[in-house]
């Protein structure tokens, strides 16, 4: 496998990790909360902001950025177990990451 390739597939290892954490429970409450779902539109157009059109490698790396930095304030993806009322900054932002992963797939 070449490097590109293998760069690729961790990047969406990772990408499907945020998943798991955040995107799967993130993307359903969006259904059903509109205030939830247009606050995560407008962390989508701060990270195309950032990073322009997002590719995996990109978005995985950004995320992972983002991740580090807020858990070494305290954050925890684990905030958003018990639903997404009140959800912070960075639950918000790393549910947006999801939502553009899994606009890629």
């Amino acid at each position: 496998m070449e490097m590109r390739q293998r760069v690729t597939t961790a990047a969406w290892l990772a990408l499907a990790q945020w998943s798991q954490r955040l995107g799967a429970d993130g993307m359903e409450a969006m259904r059903s909360r509109p205030g939830l779902a247009a606050a995560v539109d407008q962390h989508i157009a701060q990270i195309r902001d950032t990073i322009g059109h997002p590719q995996p490698e990109a978005l995985a790396a950004y995320a992972d950025g983002v991740a580090d930095t807020v858990m070494a304030k305290g954050w925890s993806a684990d905030e958003t177990a018990n639903g997404w009322e009140g959800a912070s900054w960075p639950s918000l932002h790393l549910l947006a990451v999801c939502v553009l992963a899994a606009r890629l797939s």
